[in-house]
C-alpha cells in the first residue's frame, strides 16, 4: 500500500514539474518585460525618449517570449489533449503576470507619448 501511495505521489510531482517549469519561464520573461517597462517610464521621465522607446521594444520581445511559451506549452497542448499536467495556481499566476505586464506596456507607451509632448512645448 505504501509503495503504491509513494508511486502515486512521485507521479504527481513529476507531472507538475513540467507545468511549473513552464510557469516559471513565463513569469521570468514577463518579469523581464515589466522591468523594461519600468525602465522606459524612468527614461521618459528624464527626457530620454529614444532610450524609453528602446526599453519598450525590449519589453515587447520579453512579452512575446512569455506569450509564445504560454501558447505552445499550455494552450496548444490543452487544445490537442496532450497537456497532462494539472492546472495550478502557479500557471494562473504566470498568465496573470503576462496579461498585466502587457497592459502596463500599453499604458507606458501612452505615458511616454505624453512626456514627449510635454517636453516639446
Amino acid at each position: 500500500i505504501f509503495t503504491d501511495n509513494n508511486r502515486y505521489v512521485e507521479d504527481k510531482l513529476m507531472a507538475q514539474t513540467h507545468s511549473e517549469e513552464i510557469a516559471f519561464s513565463i513569469i521570468a520573461a514577463a518579469g523581464d518585460g515589466r522591468a523594461k517597462v519600468t525602465e522606459a517610464l524612468k527614461a521618459a521621465r528624464e527626457g530620454s525618449f529614444g532610450q524609453a522607446r528602446g526599453a519598450l521594444k525590449d519589453a515587447d520581445a520579453q512579452f512575446l517570449k512569455a506569450h509564445q511559451l504560454q501558447t505552445a506549452e499550455l494552450l496548444k497542448k490543452e487544445a490537442d489533449g496532450t497537456l497532462k499536467d494539472p492546472f495550478n495556481v502557479l500557471v494562473a499566476h504566470a498568465q496573470d503576470y503576462v496579461m498585466t505586464g502587457m497592459a502596463m506596456k500599453e499604458m507606458a507607451e501612452e505615458i511616454v507619448n505624453l512626456y514627449e509632448k510635454v517636453a516639446a512645448k
